[in-house]
């Protein structure tokens, strides 16, 4: 019994040693997941095959720093060995296990990803055209992909809820111009089509789930088209526009949920339920090999390890060629800083004469000089006018062609000359003034912009310097948990050569055990059985009873109704009772003569005294009729 012990001690520590590396293996590849996830090798395909020119896939999430999810566009881009695109044709398609499946449709570069693509890699081939078609065929896989952080939240919370609506616009054909509006309402146990504005029943269509439907296909091209298929009759086929690609995808994964929960055999949940703990994934337990073997553990968990390191050196030449790509930007960095410096040095001592005001000031004075000349020269030009006026005045007596006449006009064309060369200076210097301050402004907003540059590079050199900081964290992580996962496989592997074999008596004792671990096993499924049998009696119980509470409440409320009405028409009696015992006693004390009336009075108090009796009862059995209810509600209440 001790070597049955130790042996059994042995296992177990074997079984947690191995637990224990899975975790950490799960750990290694999470944190080099999370590492390289959101940089740009996560984004980019894998290319593949014989071709000799350029190719690359890429992923363009919605967001910034979105992952691979339904909600972002692949893009193919071939190019020559020169780096100039090229035309090809391609061909995507849709990786299920090991079998490829065409998405048709799609003969462009771009494809939209979808609610189809989650848990799938996708397939892009490129073969290019014309003179280029010799070049060979590339291949590029990416994937798998992701539901949408914000899809899955909505998905949960309507799953959670077991029904929801969604509008819709439906098209009878492609180019149907009034489209209906219409609504999708999906249950656990059927899909609806409904008109909102028609009458209930009157414009409805059903459809209870199925093998085969209700079916979604999504359309490759368009991100808010998809067909519903109810049956395979032709007017339950509907194509339908969302309001946008995330209802969209609700609708798809919603119905595919329900569908799956409504189909699914309920042996299959229990069988994937109630299993050995020991093989997570695997149907019942059934134990065909008694045999532990020690050495196909400790081959499988070398495999594992192997694994493991080569994932670790793949993180490292990530994290190496993260470092290089570092330096290099810093470098790249401080040599634009530096050149930008010296071009902000150089405007700094280029302006430093006009902020002081040395040249403006010498321009302003020019201007103004030239103003002031201006001014004189027009004075003077005015003067002028009417002696040119008297000269011609003159001229008109004397001799055109004489000698004072040429002088004259010498004279009035050395004038126009020297006024035309007044004006050129004048110009020139206003001139210069505008594109002395235009040259200002321009200066000035450059370097504003260069310091704005200077700004973005020192926020993007911070960036880098926290961003390797993180890097060197979980390098440092990945080795201390790479030393713990080597020290646990050599803890194991000296138990594997410590450890003896086993006596037959301890085979078989053994065996034993593992028998009634299988009989427990079945016990408790037969268990877990029953009990889901008594919650829906249960269940089945709750609502009678609510729907019996519910009876006798609408019952009680019609006593109510009833005693209220008693108690009015007692009122009534009675104030004409006292009315009528008043007119006695007045007639009484009046007259007594009159015997005949006095005769048919009392005939009517007798028939009043009657009829109060007759209420009385009616009130009464109305009373214990609300007692009775009352000790009902409160037995109903009890259970």
């Amino acid at each position: 019994m001790e070597a049955l012990r130790n042996l059994f001690g042995n296992a177990a520590d074997f079984q947690a040693i191995g637990e224990q590396l899975q975790d950490h293996a799960n750990q290694l590849l999470g944190k080099a997941t999370a590492a390289s996830s959101d940089g740009p090798s996560q984004r980019q395909g894998r290319v593949s095959g014989e071709f000799k020119f350029k190719f690359s896939l890429h992923f363009e999430p919605r967001s910034e720093h979105g992952g691979l999810c339904q909600t972002g566009v692949l893009v193919a881009s071939p190019s020559d060995p020169e780096g100039r695109p090229i035309s090809a044709t391609y061909k995507w398609k849709r990786r299920i296990g090991v079998h490829l499946i065409e998405i048709p449709g799609i003969t462009s570069g771009m494809y939209h990803a979808s609610a189809d693509d989650i848990g799938m890699q996708i397939v892009c081939e490129a073969e290019p055209q014309g003179h280029s078609r010799h070049l060979g065929v590339a291949q590029a896989v990416i994937g798998p992909f992701e539901l949408d952080p914000i899809t899955r939240m909505s998905l949960e919370n309507i799953v959670v809820s077991g029904a929801s609506r969604f509008p819709v616009r439906h098209f009878r054909d492609p180019n149907d111009p009034h489209p209906r509006d219409l609504q999708i309402h999906v249950t656990q146990e059927h899909v609806k089509v409904v008109h909102p504005g028609a009458e209930r029943g009157s414009s409805e269509v059903l459809a209870p789930y199925s093998a085969d439907f209700p079916k979604v296909v999504i359309h490759p091209m368009d991100t808010c088209k998809f067909r519903l298929e109810l049956s395979e009759e032709q007017d339950k086929v509907f194509h339908f526009v969302a309001l946008s690609r995330t209802s969209r995808d609700l609708i798809a994964l919603l119905i595919r949920t329900f569908h799956a929960r409504q189909y699914v055999a309920t042996s299959f949940i229990l069988s994937r339920l109630f299993q050995n703990p020991a093989t997570p994934g695997a149907p019942l337990t059934t134990l065909h090999d008694l045999s532990l073997d020690i050495h196909r553990l400790s081959d499988r968990l070398g495999k594992e390890l192997d694994r493991t390191v080569g994932q670790l050196e793949a993180v490292e030449k990530i994290a190496r060629n993260a470092n290089n790509e570092k330096r290099e930007l810093q470098a790249q960095l401080s040599e634009t800083i530096g050149s930008y410096t010296e071009a902000i040095d150089k405007l700094q001592h280029q302006l430093m004469p006009t902020a002081k005001g040395g040249a403006t000031s010498a321009m302003q004075l020019q201007i103004h000089e030239g103003r002031a000349l201006s001014t004189r020269l027009q004075l003077e030009a005015q003067e002028l006018k009417p002696r040119l006026e008297e000269e011609k005045l003159r001229a008109q007596g004397d001799d055109v062609d004489g000698p004072a006449a040429q002088q004259r006009a010498r004279a009035i064309e050395q004038f126009k000359t020297e006024i035309a060369q007044l004006r050129s200076q004048i110009s020139a210097l206003t001139g210069n003034a505008e594109l002395h301050s235009q040259r200002d402004m321009t200066r000035t907003d450059e370097l504003r912009r260069l310091r704005s540059d200077v700004e973005a590079l020192n926020r993007a050199k911070l960036e880098l310097e926290r961003c390797l900081q993180d890097a060197e964290k979980d390098k440092a992580e990945l080795i201390e948990n790479f030393l713990y996962c080597k020290g646990c496989l050599d803890k194991l592997q000296m138990a594997s050569l410590e450890s003896g074999a086993c006596s037959p008596e301890h085979e078989r004792q053994l065996s034993q055990l593992r028998a009634a671990y299988s009989k427990e096993c079945d016990e408790r499924n037969r268990l877990a059985v029953r009990v889901q049998a008594m919650d829906q009696d249960r269940e089945k119980q709750k609502q009678q009873r609510e729907a019996a509470l519910e009876r006798v409440m609408q019952a009680n409320a019609r006593l109510m109704e009833e005693r209220d009405r008693s108690q009015k028409e007692k009122a009534r009696v009675s104030a004409l009772y006292q009315q009528t015992m008043g007119a006695m006693g007045a007639l009484v004390d009046g007259s007594a003569g009159i015997s005949d009336q006095g005769g048919c009075d009392v005939a009517s108090l007798e028939a009043l005294r009657a009829e109060l009796a007759k209420k009385r009862e009616i009130l009464n059995k109305k009373e214990q009729e609300g007692d009775s209810l009352r000790a009902r509600l409160r037995k109903l209440a009890m259970v």
